[in-house]
């Protein structure tokens, strides 16, 4: 047996780059969905050669099945002849040959032709003749064609046809996923970002309506809708960044970027999570809240799509989102908000926000370098620290100010104690603002802060200093 036929998609890497292209192609404006859907009317072939025409994709950072490719490389080394034979284009199909080097052949999508299925099997036939075969799969879309091989190897494949190849003795070599793809779901939701929509209970805190349950109980309702709606948009965010995170130190390390995480799955989650969270809301909570959580997440995949190109107004966009947590939990409740409060949010935000441009273009390898997908390079990096510092003072300066004020004068039994948050706040912003410089912060500032222990100890702090202010008598 001469001849080893590989499928791409699924077997070769744990992605499928039909659907990657597409994600690129709407990437840059949604509205293309309607020429995407007026292709496919034609046929999926015909779409699939489109979208070709306009997309490309990066061999080098794919997530190739490493165990697969060793196989392969040793199975060419004994003389055999591979042929990589796949649904996907053969623009993209090239690609991973030339990048891999070990692929004698190329049978791929082309001419409005979709080499799936019966489809691929005959064009096998035509290609290699009336010879035995190995045939590298999987799918169910396979089963003709391990059935017509004499060899299988298998991929992550359906048990029913790994059982019939065993049982035939026809199974040469299988790799199973060591992973659950239901852990690597969970993962991609990112509860620990849900720390982030506590701030929807900084308005029940600051108004002091901690004891009222009805208040509590809306608030909860409403820190629900905005996880579930998160982790949609977290979702939405690694589908329309596979390539830019799949060349980032860790980013690539996601599920969906790593090819732990099926892209259906994917798309499942990016969507399903928004519907929930805003039928929750729909039910659950107040108008005012549905409409708070709806322009988050117009915001948010404005973000995702454009706004995140462009430098500064990335950074306001981000301060925004952190800020109409704070603005839904007294949406959810009922509260008024203070303006005080929200001009403190703005400012701490706008420098949490520089600060995680700071570590992306901190971590440069050139100093000439840019950051991919942003709109930053490696010359903006103190730029990017005197903003970030300059905005977390003036944070610290409204603090003061709304200590000083006739509403809390008259709100606290001891506001003169509330001095001290100012002092709270001016650590924890030089602490991390230090931590940052040093490089300790790896990637996100928010999530650094959840896990390092000073910054959980201002919190507890901070929140002490709060209630000793307003209930301390003496």
């Amino acid at each position: 047996m001469k001849h080893v036929v590989v499928d791409l998609d699924g077997t070769l890497v744990r992605s499928d780059l039909f659907v990657e292209s597409l994600l690129r192609y709407l990437k840059g404006n949604p509205f293309k969905i309607i020429n995407l859907i007026r292709w496919l009317l034609v046929s999926r072939a015909y779409a699939k050669q489109k979208v070709a025409e306009r997309i490309n994709i990066d061999a080098k950072y794919l997530p190739y099945e490493e165990g697969l490719v060793a196989y392969l490389k040793k199975l060419k080394g004994e003389g055999k002849e591979l042929i990589l034979a796949t649904a996907t284009h053969r623009k993209y199909a090239e690609q991973v040959a030339e990048h891999l080097g070990i692929f004698d052949r190329v049978m791929a999508t082309e001419n409005n032709h979709n080499l799936k299925g019966d489809n691929k099997l005959a064009a096998i036939r035509e290609e290699i003749g009336d010879v035995e075969f190995a045939y590298a799969g999987d799918s169910a879309a396979d089963t003709p064609i391990w059935r017509a091989a004499k060899v299988n190897i298998m991929v992550n494949a359906p048990a029913a046809n790994i059982a019939e190849a065993e049982r035939e003795g026809k199974l040469a070599w299988k790799a199973t996923s060591g992973a659950s793809v239901w852990k690597a779901f969970v993962k991609e939701m990112r509860p620990h970002q849900y720390a982030k929509n506590v701030l929807v209970f900084v308005p029940l805190i600051t108004a002091h309506e901690y004891q009222d349950m009805e208040h509590f109980i809306a608030t909860l309702f409403a820190f629900i809708c905005f996880s579930f709606c998160a982790s949609g948009v977290y979702f939405l965010n690694d589908l329309l960044d596979l390539q830019e995170d799949r060349r980032h130190r860790s980013k690539r390390y996601r599920p969906i970027a790593s090819g732990a995480l099926p892209l259906s799955l994917g798309i499942a989650g990016a969507v399903g999570f928004p519907l929930f969270a805003f039928g929750m809301a729909l039910v659950l909570l107040p108008p005012s809240f549905f409409a708070v959580l709806l322009f988050y997440f117009i915001l948010t995949n404005a973000y995702s799509f454009y706004l995140k190109r462009l430098t500064t107004v990335d950074v306001v966009t981000l301060a925004i989102l952190y800020t109409l947590r704070v603005v839904a939990g007294g949406a959810a409740s009922g509260l008024e908000l203070s303006s005080w409060l929200l001009a403190f949010s703005v400012f701490i935000f706008v420098s949490l926000a520089f600060m995680k441009r700071y570590i992306e273009v901190a971590a440069l390898p050139e100093a000439t370098g840019q950051v991919r997908g942003r709109g930053y390079a490696a010359g903006d990096k103190e730029t990017m620290f005197i903003l970030g510092v300059s905005n977390f003072t003036a944070a610290v300066v409204i603090l003061s100010l709304y200590i000083n004020s006739p509403f809390v004068l008259i709100s606290y039994e001891r506001p003169e104690i509330l001095w001290l948050l100012c002092l709270i706040v001016l650590f924890w912003g030089n602490h991390i603002w230090t931590c940052a410089r040093r490089g300790e912060i790896p990637d996100d500032p928010v999530v650094f802060a959840i896990k390092d222990r000073a910054s959980q100890l201002v919190g507890v702090t901070f929140v002490v200093v709060l209630f000793v202010a307003k209930y301390l008598e003496f």
